[in-house]
């Protein structure tokens, strides 16, 4: 087993449609041999080939790792065209990632579970590493995925040896590892629409016989995809919303100190410098075109993370292992968005990120015996710290409808400028020290008590100290002043706020670095976020593992997770919500292991389930009383022949609240209420939770033709998905007078390409075209009156919608040596 486990692997998980060469995480990636002549059509299928993961802190296959966790390699990812965890969506059951546009951020979901915070008050509810270190912030999620030895994807609470912030599951980037024993590298290019070019290289290097370099970079850009309407004020070569630009970089020093200890320094770099994305209507007229908008502030993205990692492996005896894994990490960002989208024509609402550092650093380490004895044990203690600072602004302006209706007849810009009488805001929410202090131990046993039976136990113990130091957030005019709430005149006191001295003007940008709007010239008392919270929590897991037969696993489990309180405006905080999940898997190698089946039944159960949403034009964040989540994940691959590889994935989900007693924002709206004063709090209980459909799937085949030059391989992939709930807040009942607003109904998306690789050459070519039928698929759903200020009367509403990535097309060239 041992030497199993060092060999060269590939991945069993679903989609593992093409031979690849992998290592094992504390191995090295060597490269691919060159292709042999492609072997022939008949005969019974070969064998699947498969990938270690360490879902378990330990080096598993990942059909003997007893949870739901699927892998894929870098050479399965090129060839699904996966870049990032939002391409990898179809390809894991039930993950869903919301893009987002104020931030660079994303929301991922798993199993109808998330997170709708991406600010500096919340926490992902899915736990994001790369090489084994935690990503605090959801921006780290949107970082490019290339180069890797593999990606694993583990859901459902993984709390005992994650910890904190991973109820719905974890996902870890595994990057490729550097080799002493010779020099090689790989190389690639995508050429595609919308002046798509990416290019991508590594080199592996030995130093020395026992120290050698490896080193990667990638650079993936592409034209925006949202137009701008005609009345925009935008700059010439303004870049359009959906366009990126993005880069990474890793240097990996491997250094064999002895036989026995290893040590390995990464440095890992990554940039977006793209435009951001923004909401689209999500009830666009009839006849008028989807992705475009009325932009009078063009997307500007700037934001980086510089991550330096180490890790120090010591094995004294084969009875011991001992790690240690340590990073600091800082991330930046500066960015401006177009909150209204132009959906309500002469208002304007720019949110803008003027700065933002966010310095994080983790130590773990971790002791495990034998992986062979019949008693196996891992034990390890985790300290992690994170300080934010950010300053957040928020401009609103509006002029008079006469004159937007003249600009529009004219073909002229809409110049969002108000005058004396109309309507303008500011509001700023600057963070200068916000801490979390994190410690935890965590410790698993597991006893083989036959051949057959195994049994685990596990538990971990959290203590967190959040706290806030100075925080504010204030607003000219003075809240709820500056939500107009149907009005656009200003009281004396307002324009005397916000009027420029000598010009009767009021600018379009108020607040902030280059505005007239200061604290201080505003005169508002501001609000105080200072707060401090500190908290412990246990979870654990119970296990039991049954080998019916050599190719077949059965397992079942009790696990439980916890995610952390958020600290919101005014101080305000929450509980911390728990789970406890019970599952039941099924994993298999059939049909002399041409079949891989795997099946994972579950139960949910959570208590004080958090949530967020804008109300009143404030985030917040509260706690739902109780949540159930049941269903049944499949994956599956199946190699009929050598040349034939049928795989996917389906889940069937029942995902309800419970018990929640909260305010109905959009009904109360609809019927000219507001939330905290004249509209009630109804129980929300039996509702539908977001991105949790009924029924989900994901079919892919492919088939090799032998040519006389090599092997031709055409690939579709089709995914289904039920109608699901994709609205903010918890209510998944229509809102009155916009039915199926917030719900996206059925649909179904097609990928395709064809692949040509030379029978004795190194290098692939392929062309590809990623949503074919050019589906437009609604994945967040807010009402844009009440989240940005709109001056909407009291019973109109407006809904902006964040869609996935139109049709691309694209060829690929990748080489290896």
């Amino acid at each position: 087993m041992k030497h199993a486990k060092k060999k060269v692997i590939c991945t069993l998980a679903p989609f593992a449609l093409m031979p690849c060469a992998a290592l094992a995480q504390e191995n090295a990636a060597a490269p691919a041999p060159a292709q042999a002549a492609p072997p022939a059509a008949t005969g019974a299928p070969a064998d699947m080939e498969r990938i270690v993961v360490t879902a378990t802190r330990r080096n598993t296959f990942v059909q003997e790792t007893p949870l739901a966790v699927t892998a894929y390699n870098q050479d399965t990812l090129a060839n699904n065209q996966v870049k990032d965890l939002a391409s990898l969506t179809t390809m894991v059951p039930s993950l869903t990632v919301e893009q987002h546009g104020d931030s660079g951020g994303v929301h991922v979901y798993m199993r109808g579970v998330g997170s709708a915070n991406h600010t500096e008050l919340g926490d992902p509810a899915v736990a994001f590493y790369v090489d084994g270190i935690y990503s605090p912030r959801p921006q780290g999620a949107t970082a490019l995925m290339y180069d890797l030895s593999h990606v694993e994807v583990a859901r459902g609470p993984q709390g005992t040896l994650n910890g904190r912030n991973s109820t719905a599951g974890a996902v870890n980037l595994v990057s490729g590892a550097p080799a002493t024993d010779r020099i090689f590298g790989s190389g690639s290019i995508v050429a595609g629409d919308r002046h798509r070019l990416q290019t991508q290289g590594m080199i592996n290097i030995p130093l020395a016989g026992n120290v050698a370099l490896r080193v990667a970079a990638i650079k993936d850009s592409h034209d925006g995809y949202v137009d701008f309407r005609a009345g925009s004020n935008v700059p010439p070569g303004a870049k359009q919303y959906g366009a990126e630009d993005k880069m990474g970089a890793r240097a990996s020093l491997l250094w064999k100190l002895t036989p026995e200890l290893r040590a390995t320094l990464i440095a890992d770099y990554y940039k977006d410098q793209g435009a951001g994305n923004v909401y689209l209507a999500a009830e666009p007229a009839p006849g008028s075109e989807l992705r475009s908008a009325l932009i009078d502030s063009p997307g500007s993205l700037e934001q980086s993370i510089m991550t330096w990692k180490g890790k120090l492996n010591y094995r004294p005896s084969e009875a011991l292992d001992l790690t240690y894994l340590g990073s600091w990490s800082r991330y930046q960002r500066r960015n401006v968005n177009d909150a209204d989208a132009g959906l309500f024509p002469g208002f304007k609402s720019e949110n803008r990120t003027e700065w933002a550092k966010f310095d994080s650093y983790s130590h773990e380490f971790q002791a495990r015996s034998d992986s062979d004895a019949p008693f196996q044990w891992v034990a390890g203690v985790f300290l992690f710290g994170e300080k934010n600072k950010v300053r957040f602004d928020i401009d609103r302006s509006q002029v008079a409808q006469a004159t937007v209706d003249q600009d529009l007849a004219a073909g002229n810009v809409i110049f969002v400028r108000p005058t004396v009488g109309e309507y303008a805001s500011a509001m700023s929410f600057i963070q200068g020290n916000r801490q979390l202090k994190s410690r935890a131990v965590f410790g698993q046993v597991s006893q083989q008590l036959s051949d057959s039976i195994k049994l685990t136990a596990g538990a971990r113990y959290t203590k967190d100290h959040k706290f806030d130091i100075g925080g504010q957030n204030w607003a000219c005019p003075n809240w709820p002043a500056n939500t107009p709430r149907g009005t656009t005149v200003l009281t004396p006191d307002q324009l005397r706020q916000l009027v420029t001295p000598g010009t009767g003007l009021i600018n379009t940008h108020n607040i902030g670095p280059g505005g007239v709007i200061s604290a201080a010239a505003c005169g508002n008392t501001p609000g105080d976020n200072t707060a401090d919270l500190r908290y412990g929590q246990a979870t654990w897991l119970g296990r039991v593992e049954y080998k019916l037969r050599p190719e077949i696993l059965l397992f079942g489990s009790v696990t439980t997770g916890f995610h952390s309180p958020a600290i919101g405006d005014g101080g305000a905080t929450t509980k911390p919500e728990k789970l406890t999940s019970y599952e039941i898997g099924f994993k298999s190698d059939l049909l002399n292991r041409a079949l891989t089946l795997n099946i994972d039944a579950f139960h949910m159960k959570y208590k004080d389930k958090l949530e967020s949403q804008v109300v009143n034009s404030v985030l917040a964040n509260f706690n739902a009383a109780g949540a159930t989540v049941r269903g049944i994940e499949a994956e599956w691959t199946w190699r009929p022949t050598r040349s034939d590889r049928l795989s996917g994935n389906a889940t069937w989900l029942k995902a309800r609240y419970d018990d929640f007693l909260s305010c109905d924002v959009d009904s109360a709206r609809a019927n000219g209420q507001v939330c905290g004063a004249s509209a009630p709090n109804v129980n929300v209980g039996g509702s539908v939770m977001k991105h949790a459909p009924t029924f989900a799937t994901t079919l892919q085949y492919e088939h090799d033709f032998i040519t006389g030059g090599g092997l031709l391989t055409p690939r579709i992939s089709a995914h289904y998905e039920g109608a699901t709930f994709v609205g903010a807040g918890a209510f998944s009942n229509d809102v009155p007078g916009h039915a199926g607003v917030k719900k996206q109904k059925a649909y179904s998306t097609l990928d395709l390409s064809v692949r040509y690789q030379p029978a004795n050459k190194a290098y692939t070519a392929e062309v590809f075209v990623n949503n074919a039928t050019n589906k437009d698929v609604k994945l967040d759903v807010v009402e844009l009156c009440t989240d940005t200020g709109m001056p909407c009367q009291p019973r109109q509403q407006i809904y902006g919608a964040f869609y996935n990535a139109p049709r691309s097309l694209g060829a690929r060239l990748s080489m290896k040596f």
